[in-house]
């Protein structure tokens, strides 16, 4: 799945990884995950780096590590009940990856899969090829392209789940994730209070993709909108 391209290291500052706060295990039980000490250190980690670059490279719009553990690293564990089906060395595919969320974190929870991070802006692709290879991340790689054209490649059509936060509606976010969903393959969308009237909205997209809606639940921050690609 590589679409590596060489660049120069980012001097990113150096950085203490974030310490959970108290609450954060009973707040993972509660969308049904759960993390090693191990792992929930990484995530951690990420977090520190994550806001540390942020001041350079202005990848999220949160500052504070409170709200990083809330609206990012628990938005995105809550996908991952949704992977739970996929067995070792699945592939999935994260589109519009911005900074890492969710799919460096999804990539902490699960090494055994495999992550392909899809992000057009340079300096974030850049960003998450640091910080995937500076955690120690072998099950990720990034294509610093645009997910339309991928979809010309031989990526089509190969992940067996593709997810996507805060990108699109999801009516324009249809053609840019469903072609890469193997049959079965299901679309996992982190969404806001509009969800119900964005499926309404993309009612004849899914039709014409072939995509069935399976379910919504309610998650940290929002909503969770599970499709499935037939």
């Amino acid at each position: 799945m590589s679409r590596e391209v060489p660049r120069p290291p980012l001097e990113l500052p150096e950085t203490e990884p974030l310490v959970a706060p108290p609450s954060f295990e009973a707040d993972l039980a509660k969308i049904g995950v759960t993390l090693d000490e191990t792992k929930i250190a990484i995530v951690g980690d990420y977090l520190a780096r994550l806001l540390a670059a942020n001041q350079l490279l202005n990848l999220t719009p949160i500052r504070s590590a409170d709200e990083a553990w809330t609206r990012h690293a628990l938005d995105a564990l809550s996908l991952v009940p949704h992977l739970a089906h996929l067995g070792d060395g699945a592939a999935v595919m994260d589109v519009g990856s911005g900074g890492g969320v969710p799919g460096i974190v999804l990539a902490i929870a699960r090494p055994d899969l495999e992550f392909l991070l899809v992000e057009a802006t340079q300096k974030k692709a850049h960003f998450l090829e640091e910080v995937a290879s500076a955690l120690g991340l072998s099950n990720v790689e990034v294509a610093p392209e645009r997910a339309e054209e991928l979809a010309a490649t031989d990526l089509a059509g190969s992940f067996d789940a593709v997810t996507a936060r805060a990108v699109a509606p999801i009516e324009r976010l249809l053609p840019w994730t469903a072609p890469f969903a193997a049959p079965g393959g299901r679309l996992l969308f982190i969404k806001g209070q509009k969800a119900p009237d964005e499926l309404k909205a993309a009612k004849q997209a899914m039709k014409r993709l072939g995509v069935k809606h399976v379910e919504t639940r309610l998650g940290p921050t929002g909503r969770v909108v599970v499709l499935e690609v037939g």
